[in-house]
Parts: C-alpha cells; sequence; structure tokens
C-alpha cells in the first residue's frame, strides 16, 4: 500500500491543526482559575462544581478518544476535525449562557468530546500527509503546542476573569478556532484517499457500543477510586479491572473495535505509546505531588511552587522541537533514548528532595526532567504514528491519546493511594513517590532501544 504522506501539507496547514489541536490541553486547565468565580456566581458548592466541570471533562475526553478516532478512519479526518471545531463552539456558546449547573456541565461535556474528535484527526493527518523524512519535527512542534497550551491554561484563565468575569473564559478558545478555521479554509489539508464511502445509517452499524460502554465504566470507576479509601477503594480498583478486561477481551474478538488491541503487535508502537503514559505517570504526579510537600513541609507560598513548576513546563516546550530534529537526524531510538537519560538524571536528584529547603533547590532538577520530557515526546509520538497502517491512523491516534490520559489518571490514584488524605503524611512517603517515578522513566527509557532507529530496516507500515 502506497502512503498518502507523500503528498504535501502546506505549512499553512500544519498551524491549523496545531491550533485547533492545542484548543484541548488549554480547555482543561484555563478553567482552574475561574472554578471559585463560577460556584460564586451560581450559588453552587465548590466541590461540586470541581467534581463535574473538571473530573467530568476529564472522563468524557478519555472515554471518546477511542470512538473518535475509529469514526474519524471511517468519515475522513477532515469531516472530524470541522465536526470537532463546531462542537467546540457549541459548547462554549452552552457555557456562557448557562444559569445553573446542569447547563454548565454540558458544556464542559461538549468541549471534552470536542478535543477527543480534534487531537486524533490531526495526529491521523499529519501521520497521513507529512513524509516521514519531517514526521520527527512536526511532531515535536506539535508536542510544544500542546504543552504551551496547558501551561498557560491557568494564567490566560486568571486575566480573562479579571478582566471580563468568569463566563468569558469559555469563550477563550473562540479566537483560536476562528483562525485555525480560516487557515483551514484557505489552505484545505490533502482529500483522504482513505476514508471510505459512509453514510449515517452505516456508521451506526459500525460503532462499537458495548465497547465504548466497558472503557467508559473502567475508566469512570478508576477515576472515582481516587476519592475513595479502605475497602471501597478495593472493590472499586477490582471492579475498574475487571471492567477493563472485558473491554480489552471484546475488543480483541469484535469486528469493528475502537480501540485495537491488534495495533500493539507493531513493536515502535507498543513501545512508543508505552513510553508517552510512562512519562505521563511521572510527569502529572511530580506536578501533583510537589506543591503538596513544599506547602506543608516547608511552608512555602503558591507563587514560588507555581514558578517552580513552571520552569518544568518550559524545559519540555524549549524541548520538544529539537526533540524533532533529532528524531528525524539520528533516529527514533537515539532521541528518545537521549531524553530518557535526562529524565532518570532529574529524577534521580529529586531522590534528595527531604533536603530541598525551597522551591528553588528542586529547579535544577525539574529543569532537567522538563528538557527530558520534550526530548523524548516526538520521537515516541513519531515512532509509533508511523508504525501503523494509513487506515488506522485514526484510531492508532486515539489510543496514544488515551494510554496518554491513562498515565496521568494512575499516577493521581497512586499518589492518593501511597500519600493518602493527611496532609502531614511523612517525608518518607514521598521519597516513595520519588523512587516509584523514577522507576516509570526506567522503563521508559528501557522501551526507547525498541524505537526505530535512524536506518532501521525494521519492517514499518506504509
Amino acid at each position: 500500500m502506497t502512503s498518502p504522506a507523500t503528498s504535501r501539507m502546506s505549512a499553512a496547514t500544519i498551524a491549523a491543526l496545531m491550533i485547533a489541536s492545542a484548543q484541548a490541553p488549554l480547555g482543561s486547565t484555563l478553567i482552574a482559575v475561574a472554578l471559585p468565580f463560577i460556584g460564586l456566581g451560581i450559588a453552587a458548592d465548590l466541590v461540586v462544581i470541581t467534581g463535574l466541570l473538571v473530573t467530568g471533562y476529564l472522563v468524557v475526553n478519555v472515554v471518546c478518544q477511542g470512538p473518535a478516532g475509529k469514526i474519524s478512519d471511517l468519515v475522513g479526518h477532515g469531516r472530524m476535525l470541522w465536526a470537532g471545531i463546531g462542537l467546540y463552539v457549541l459548547g462554549a456558546l452552552c457555557g456562557v449562557v448557562a444559569q445553573g449547573v446542569s447547563l454548565l456541565f454540558l458544556s464542559r461535556c461538549l468541549m471534552a468530546a470536542a478535543g477527543a474528535m480534534v487531537v486524533p484527526a490531526t495526529l491521523a493527518l499529519l501521520r497521513l500527509h507529512v513524509p516521514a523524512s519531517r514526521r520527527g519535527r512536526i511532531f515535536g512542534l506539535y508536542g510544544a503546542g500542546m504543552g504551551i497550551a496547558a501551561a498557560g491554561g491557568p494564567a490566560l484563565g486568571g486575566e480573562i476573569v479579571s478582566l471580563f468575569g468568569w463566563r468569558a473564559v469559555f469563550l477563550a478558545n473562540l479566537p483560536f478556532l476562528a483562525l485555525a478555521s480560516a487557515l483551514l479554509y484557505l489552505s484545505p489539508p490533502p482529500t483522504d484517499p482513505a476514508a471510505r464511502q459512509w453514510s449515517p445509517a452505516r456508521l451506526a452499524r459500525m460503532l462499537d457500543y458495548p465497547g465504548i460502554g466497558l472503557l467508559a465504566l473502567a475508566l469512570a470507576l478508576l477515576i472515582v477510586a481516587g476519592n475513595l479509601d479502605g475497602a471501597v477503594l478495593a472493590a472499586a480498583l477490582v471492579s475498574a479491572g475487571v471492567a477493563g478486561t472485558a473491554f480489552v477481551l471484546w475488543e480483541a474478538r469484535t469486528e469493528a473495535p475502537i480501540f485495537d488491541p491488534h495495533l500493539f503487535s507493531f513493536p515502535a508502537f507498543r513501545a512508543g505509546t508505552l513510553i508517552i503514559a510512562l512519562q505521563n505517570f511521572a510527569m502529572y504526579g511530580l506536578l501533583f505531588q510537589l506543591p503538596q510537600f513544599f506547602s506543608v513541609f516547608r511552608g512555602t507560598e503558591p507563587r514560588q511552587i507555581g514558578y517552580m513548576l513552571f520552569v518544568m513546563m518550559v524545559g519540555m516546550v524549549i524541548a520538544a522541537p529539537l526533540g524533532g530534529q533529532l528524531t528525524d537526524r539520528i533516529g527514533a531510538r537515539g532521541a528518545a533514548l537521549i531524553g530518557s537519560a535526562l529524565l532518570l538524571a532529574g529524577s534521580v536528584q529529586l531522590w534528595r528532595l527531604g533536603a530541598f529547603a525551597t522551591p528553588a533547590d528542586a529547579i535544577p532538577a525539574l529543569s532537567t526532567f522538563g528538557l527530558g520530557l520534550g526530548l523524548c515526546n516526538a520521537p515516541a509520538q513519531s515512532a509509533s504514528m508511523g508504525a501503523v497502517p494509513p487506515h488506522q491512523a485514526g484510531m492508532a491516534a486515539g489510543v496514544s491519546s488515551t494510554m496518554r490520559y491513562l498515565g496521568g489518571i494512575l499516577s493521581i490514584l497512586v499518589l492518593g493511594a501511597v500519600l493518602g488524605n493527611n496532609a502531614l503524611v511523612s517525608p518518607a512517603r514521598h521519597d516513595i513517590m520519588i523512587q516509584l517515578f523514577t522507576a516509570a522513566v526506567a522503563v521508559a527509557a528501557l522501551l526507547s532501544s525498541f524505537l526505530p532507529g535512524r536506518d532501521s530496516t525494521a519492517p514499518r507500515a506504509s
């Protein structure tokens, strides 16, 4: 099969895809500062607001990744991209006019589903229409854009709330979407020749409803477990495991899976996807653990903690394009191994966490860690997407995004299990978490050796 990647995609189109996809991480972090003001504005409890608008957003986003990727393969990635942009706008308008919790929750669900539609579609289009010789560089820029959006969300949200009130937060994505839409209109992506003829009736028959239900159940139980303890926690985890196992077994047997386990038969896809999940496990864990450590044991002000974490994110954003360039020059394996070495070096430095008096002491370790994250993302993403057949590019992108979010969910769950709900937990438990994060990046480093090299003769999906 000839790869459609031979068709050239313009710089304007690539920019449009990156801008559109960045709305997913921007939307997930933008609302953080606005939550207390939303609660006051509609007279709702902050805990309820956070659970519905943040946790609900996460559940919908993760559950929709796989189905959206599969549908994108069936109807065409360009169609799915435009549908996702339209759904973003509808969700934003619902948030602006909402007078109560119900419509706000619907708004966030629509925006989460839109993000799940846009991200796999953009990844698939880049996989299909960017030549392999440039794919690493493009995925590096893609990762940098996603990182900038996630890191800049809280700051942008704070400014918007201060100037215009909390309702304006729901409009923040619209200028970016308008720019992306204009670029796509003037410079549309190449037509996807692999998109099958479809009709609404055929699409309805091809959807894997049992798979979607089992995936939603497993992820919902896993996220809910993070707020439980004791025997109830154990029951929730066992139930999530049973639902997850049933999901995998069903997907391996059904004729039209949304999350095809056979994709993991491609070594580069398997290694790249697991690398991304493990690195997210470590990154999200540090983002939530370090503020607790420094605020409880060192009495540090939130602003200083924020600057410390910002350094890590800046390192990731700076290194992401470099990781892409290295991938194109020396291969995914070499670039990922260099990034993994930096990740390990940063993790090992954090083993001295108990000796850190201020957040400034952690900055060298987090800078190194952030650079490693940036260098590793592009080779892992490029190799995993390049390993799958073109007609499964959308599903592969959905699987990759699901694994990325799953790494973060598991990290928060493990963090809660080890540290518990007691803020005065002993520093030794914080050391255990750092060791777990180090183990995760060590496994990711080992998996990097399974990625293709610059002149690899390993079979690749065309």
